[in-house]
């Protein structure tokens, strides 16, 4: 199947077709990386700033949905339009917010870099530059995206993976075992990186089998196709 380019893309500019019976959709996404701390002075995260997950945020609701914003620490970026934001700093406490929040949503966008391990002991003093700090032992944060699998109802559920080898196959992979609609694949290189920068390359994966490729537009644009997708397989959920 040949894939989709930005060549063959058109962005919707009216708002969603709540006049053809479909009522706002009820929008949850994360956004921004997750902070696990080591001591007083040091934690584990990441590069992600949460740009992405804040142009879908803002996207939704200047379409007219209803969104609510749970984002790791991002403080250079700007409140979106008309959402509502939960700050959160560590993996489980955006796993909580999630569960509390998604219970009502209709869409949930996980394009959060959520840290996959912690520490296994927090110390409240700061560790020296000794044989203590190199040993620090890791545990497993609580997989999230998977959690939402298997407890997604009639939801819509995106997944966001980054890669730096075999990206659809890894990407397929993912869509698969973590239940999701879409999935939205980066590949990590330095030509387009997609940490810092407000444009990037990506394949959108849909149920359908389709791959939507992207290449080097702004993230407003990727939120605002990946939105167009959403709105579709919702309405097609209204029509069924």
């Amino acid at each position: 199947m040949n894939p989709i380019t930005n060549s063959t893309i058109k962005r919707k500019t009216k708002k969603y077709r709540i006049c053809n019976g479909a009522s706002p959709l009820r929008i949850l996404i994360t956004a921004g990386p997750t902070r696990e701390p080591i001591d007083p002075v040091r934690f584990i995260t990441n590069h992600s700033t949460g740009t992405m997950g804040y142009a879908i945020a803002e996207s939704a609701s200047r379409s007219g949905h209803r969104v609510t914003l749970i984002t790791g620490p991002s403080p250079s970026l700007k409140r979106p339009h008309r959402t509502k934001i939960i700050s959160v700093v560590t993996a489980k406490e955006m796993f909580g917010a999630v569960k509390k929040n998604s219970k009502l949503s209709n869409c949930v966008v996980m394009s959060a870099a959520v840290a996959d391990y912690k520490p296994k002991k927090y110390f409240s003093r700061k560790l020296k530059r000794t044989k203590e700090i190199r040993n620090i032992g890791l545990e497993k944060n609580p997989d999230i995206l998977s959690w939402l699998g298997e407890n997604k109802q009639d939801k819509i559920l995106v997944g966001f993976c980054m890669e730096t080898e075999k990206l659809l196959k890894n990407a397929k992979r993912k869509m698969h075992t973590k239940r999701t609609d879409l999935m939205v694949a980066n590949r990590i290189n330095k030509a387009c990186p997609p940490f810092g920068t407000n444009r990037t390359s990506v394949v959108i994966l849909g149920p359908d089998k389709t791959e939507l490729r992207i290449k080097h537009a702004t993230k407003k644009y990727i939120a605002g196709i990946l939105l167009d997708k959403i709105e579709d397989l919702w309405y097609k959920k209204l029509q069924n």
